[in-house]
């Protein structure tokens, strides 16, 4: 064993108690306000890079080194979302709609998520169109033909049979 895990243990024992010793399930998160008060407090020098970790409970000096280098570039921020994204629920889509949807993405240079915010409609839903459109180059591959019989109706009882055969 090297001592420098050993020594990390210590510190994290010290730091956190027995807690700091088991392996979390997740990684632990911070808030922008943890990482700027650790980082400016490094920076300034009035504090040991020890003395940091246990003051706002980081575990390792990489992790506030990260935060160091991502300031001195402008990008620390929180590395997870602040809100959840709500799901989009779908809306009946006439024939009309998907082929004007369709027509104006390919028109905007397949700019996917400029119609998805345009029309208010998923981008999955915009994409399968186009690559559709794409596929047959005719419009009429955008018909949605669910709940409709395929072909026509017998007229009579002989062919029923035939079609059922």
């Amino acid at each position: 064993m090297r001592t420098s895990s050993l020594n990390r243990w210590i510190k994290q024992f010290l730091t956190a108690g027995l807690a700091g010793l088991i392996r979390p399930e997740h990684n632990h998160r911070y808030t922008l306000q943890t990482k700027r008060s650790a980082v400016k407090a490094y920076l300034s020098g009035t504090l040991s890079g020890q003395a940091i970790l246990n003051r706002y409970q980081i575990r390792s000096l990489s992790q506030l080194h990260q935060w160091i280098v991502r300031y001195n570039s402008g990008q620390l921020s929180v590395a997870y979302a602040t809100r959840k994204r709500a799901r989009k629920v779908g809306r009946k889509v006439t024939f009309e709609e998907k082929r004007q949807i369709t027509q104006w993405t390919i028109d905007h240079e397949y700019n996917y998520q400029a119609a998805v915010e345009k029309f208010n409609v998923s981008y999955q839903r915009v994409y399968s169109w186009v690559r559709k459109y794409q596929r047959t180059h005719d419009w009429e591959s955008l018909q949605d033909n669910r709940g409709r019989h395929k072909g026509k109706t017998p007229t009579n009882e002989v062919e029923r049979l035939r079609q059922e055969v």
